[in-house]
């Protein structure tokens, strides 16, 4: 007989019993509904949860900082008194060509390489802080020396906006970009020349507004308010300090798109042959990724131990269900075997018996499933959430903190919403799954009436 023969005979065999066994086909079709809601949801909620990471990855982003190292490994670093106290500083330092390389790798988003130094001005009426600082330095106030402004982080972070003029370059010398409101407190304007007191000048290219000034509880001096910062070009602040202390940059803060890719890109700066790196250090920031993701890992992880819990319980309950079945058969298996037909035919239609009846529960899960995986995905959401908010306030009473802050920037990011959805791809891996799980339960027990020989078989119905 061709296969096509063998094939159909074990349908319409397979159909006709299903049809007769009424009770048994119900019972069946309700262990393998059960088995396809839980397996489909657990799959939902599974790309649900890898979804939310890579786009939550994208939105963080991640980054690392390159700077000096101050240890006794770095060969460049020296020591110098001044004016009764130190400055370390290193001869090595961070160099716009250095920056300029570094940005053209792939995956890198911003390159925030800053030196600073303080300035004073004599002509200009800053806002004042509420830190006592000696009189010398009440005219002084904060110039960060960038590469490129727009790439600053002060910008990037959305802290400070440019709202008049332009940012600077890594080809402006002499320029520079102030606050809004320092610029209307002392009357100036774009394209304004300001002198410092050592008689460098300085021309105003652009104003920044800032989102958010310090809190009254802040301690702050009037250098360090941010309505006060200054932002020029790394030429600027070399004239300005007219040391060896700041011939580059001293620090460089890189933003890649990619958290994951970060070992790679640190591998490819560190490449670089034109730079000693003995003389810099490497410090990788993705807490904020680690923080987000760690619960959307947890219910990922969670959710795979379920498939395979899932997985293993099915088999053993089918394989023990269907065994129970089979003993029930041996007359029926030795009637077939006697007419000639084969043992591989007759477990072939055992499990296309349970293939017809899976095919209608796997279709018919997929309502019900929608709705458990959405409770289900909800429920796994907001219970890390629910345990970090106890952890805080537990900590917030052990400390006895009263309602004042420190202001400092919220790390914190919360975990996002699991879109879970059932799609063809998740119907494709439960039929995919079910048809594994009824053909190795269905194989299993087979195996103890298979394994005999139709003498035997036939001796058993007598």
């Amino acid at each position: 007989m061709k296969l096509g023969g063998i094939f159909m005979n074990c349908i319409k065999r397979g159909w006709l019993y299903t049809t007769r066994k009424k009770g048994k086909s119900f019972l069946l079709f309700c262990i393998l509904f059960l088995i396809a809601v839980f397996v489909l949801s657990a799959l939902a909620i599974d790309k649900a949860s890898s979804l939310a990471q890579d786009n939550l990855r994208k939105s963080l982003g991640g980054e690392f900082t390159i700077g000096y190292d101050y240890s006794k490994d770095n060969p460049y670093l020296n020591v110098e008194a001044v004016d009764g106290g130190t400055i370390m500083y290193s001869t090595q330092q961070i160099t716009p060509e250095l920056v300029e390389e570094i940005s053209k790798i792939k995956g890198i988003q911003y390159c925030s390489a800053t030196t600073e130094t303080l300035t004073a001005f004599s002509t200009i009426d800053f806002f004042k802080g509420n830190i006592p600082i000696e009189e010398e330095f009440r005219a002084t106030t904060k110039i960060l020396g960038v590469w490129k402004s727009e790439e600053n982080k002060h910008f990037t972070s959305k802290q400070i906006k440019l709202v008049e003029g332009r940012h600077i370059t890594p080809q402006d010398k002499g320029k520079v970009i102030l606050s809004k409101d320092l610029a209307v407190k002392n009357r100036l304007k774009v394209g304004d020349i300001l002198k410092t007191d050592k008689g460098i000048e300085l021309e105003i290219v652009g104003l920044f507004q800032q989102s958010e000034t310090e809190s009254i509880n802040e301690q702050v001096t009037s250098y360090d308010k941010i309505q006060n910062l200054m932002i020029a070009d790394l030429a600027t602040l070399i004239a300005l300090e007219n040391s060896p202390a700041i011939q580059g940059f001293n620090e460089m803060t890189v933003s890649i798109s990619d958290p994951q890719s970060m070992q790679g890109i640190i591998s490819s700066i560190k490449d670089i042959k034109t730079v000693d790196w003995k003389g810099f250090s490497i410090i990788e920031n993705n807490e904020n990724y680690d923080n987000a993701t760690s619960s959307l890992q947890q219910i990922s992880n969670l959710v795979s131990t379920f498939l395979i819990i899932i997985f293993i319980a099915s088999v053993i309950t089918l394989s023990l269900i269907l065994t129970m079945w089979s003993r029930t058969r041996i007359h029926e298996t030795g009637i077939l075997l006697s007419i000639g037909i084969r043992k591989i035919s007759i477990i072939s239609q055992y499990i296309t018996e349970v293939l017809l009846i899976a095919v209608i529960a796997f279709f018919l899960s997929y309502f019900p499933a929608t709705i458990v995986a959405d409770q289900v995905g909800s429920y796994l959401q907001s219970a890390p959430e629910q345990i970090e908010t106890l952890e805080d306030t537990e900590g917030l009473v052990a400390d006895n903190r009263s309602n004042t802050s420190n202001d400092e920037t919220d790390t914190n990011v919360s975990m996002p919403d699991l879109d879970v959805q059932i799609q063809s791809e998740e119907m494709i891996m439960l039929f995919i799954l079910g048809i594994g799980i009824v053909v190795i339960s269905a194989g299993i027990s087979s195996i103890s009436t298979m394994r005999l020989k139709p003498r035997e078989i036939l001796t058993k119905m007598s």
